[in-house]
């Protein structure tokens, strides 16, 4: 009878190790997708911010230059400046809505929903 009992909890731990294992393992593959998905966001963010940047750079010099033909090019570079000045002031205001909430949600929805 103690024979039987030993065999039992033997198969029972042995399954048991398996279970574990396996939970282990799927723990593991899913850290993995989600680090991949973080990873591909962060640098797909970083390649429009770039590219953005790189826009507004050009784009800028263009609007200087017709700026410029009114103002004089010394006052249309102090009113890009004014303009990119209101565009900080404007995204330090809302910093919550356009930058801390949706990098929240997207981690978040990445992390917590199956």
């Amino acid at each position: 009878m103690p024979d039987k009992q030993q065999n039992q909890f033997s198969v029972l731990w042995a399954e048991l190790r398996s279970a574990l294992k396996l939970n282990i393992d799927y723990a593991r593959l899913t850290a993995a997708e989600k680090l991949t998905m973080l990873l591909t966001m962060l640098s797909f963010s970083l390649l429009a911010f770039v590219l953005i940047s790189l826009i507004m750079f050009f784009l800028s010099l263009a609007v200087v230059r017709c700026i410029a033909t009114g103002v004089g090019m010394i006052w249309a570079y102090f009113i890009m400046c004014g303009f990119y000045v209101l565009l900080l002031a404007v995204a330090l205001a809302f910093r919550k809505q356009l930058i801390i909430n949706p990098i929240a949600r997207f981690v978040s929805r990445l992390f917590f929903n199956p």
